[in-house]
Formats: structure tokens, C-alpha cells, sequence
């Protein structure tokens, strides 16, 4: 003739429920922390994209620089003395 309840003995289901309710957070919880490195992902692949974008850009426009460079310097526009020469005399 106990007084209390065996360690064991369960008859509402409280100690189930406990561990229904763990059950689900820890799933919630990995799933929150895997949505989380996925959304990190896809930013990191976002920026890059866009850092390389900018540097397309860049090297498109320094390899004209250099190519008007070049035509200037070599045959000049228009002939004769060369508008690079006409260019330094200023400075």
C-alpha cells in the first residue's frame, strides 16, 4: 500500500507529453538552425555574384583605358605629332 506513485507509473501521460514537447523543439530547433545556414548560403552566393559583376565591369573598362592608351600613343588620332605628346605639354 504505496502512498505515491511508482517512478515508473504514468497514468495521466504528463511525462510522454514532456517528451512529445522536447521532441518537437529540438526539431524546430534544427530546422530553424538549417533554414538559417541555407538563407547565410544563399547571401554569401548573392554577394559574390555581385563582387563579380562589379569587377567584370572594372577589368572592361581598364582594358579600354589601356587600348585607347596604346592607339593614342602609337599612331595618335588624326595623324602627325600624336595627341599624347599635345597632352604632356600641358603638364
Amino acid at each position: 500500500m504505496p502512498f505515491g506513485r511508482k517512478r515508473g507509473d504514468d497514468s495521466d501521460g504528463t511525462r510522454e507529453d514532456r517528451k512529445e514537447d522536447r521532441k518537437d523543439d529540438r526539431e524546430e530547433k534544427i530546422e530553424s538552425k538549417r533554414d538559417y545556414k541555407l538563407d547565410k548560403i544563399k547571401a554569401l552566393t548573392a554577394k559574390a555574384v555581385a563582387v563579380a559583376k562589379k569587377r567584370k565591369w572594372l577589368v572592361f573598362m581598364i582594358g579600354l583605358g589601356l587600348l585607347a592608351y596604346v592607339v593614342i600613343s602609337k599612331s595618335g588620332i588624326g595623324g602627325g605629332g600624336g595627341v599624347l605628346e599635345i597632352i604632356k605639354g600641358f603638364f
